[in-house]
């Protein structure tokens, strides 16, 4: 087996930038899932789930 081949993968990976979109758009995705659940919280009266 050679290990060359691991290399040259990475190295079509990096060149082609799917990686890179990926970690933008996954991103982007976490946090408009965490401003959804904020603004949930905030709409549906965020003192109840609070411990007092």
């Amino acid at each position: 087996m050679k290990l060359e081949s691991i290399s040259v993968v990475g190295k079509d990976a990096n060149q082609s930038g799917v990686g890179k979109k990926f970690l933008i758009i996954s991103i982007f995705l976490t946090v408009l899932l965490n401003l959804s659940i904020a603004n949930w919280f905030f709409m549906n009266d965020m003192g109840r789930f609070l411990v007092k």
